[in-house]
């Protein structure tokens, strides 16, 4: 079932910012609108933590981030 949106008192540089950017895709304001919300709600992918892990830099020793008491 279709669902219809209404935005009052919306910020004028956020629609002109929103209009930009959806001539900038070659797409309506509406289709626009619709994309911005799907990447902002859709879930992110859930990555294994050694993966995570794997992925950070190098950046030191451990002795660097130890514990001073």
């Amino acid at each position: 079932m279709p669902l219809t949106l209404t935005f009052t008192d919306t910020d004028e540089l956020l629609i002109a910012a929103l209009h930009k950017r959806a001539r900038a895709h070659g797409r309506s304001m509406e289709e626009e609108h619709r994309d911005i919300l799907r990447n902002a709600l859709r879930p992110l992918p859930k990555r294994p933590l050694d993966d995570i892990l794997r992925s950070m830099p190098d950046v030191g020793l451990d002795t660097d981030f130890a514990r001073r008491t």
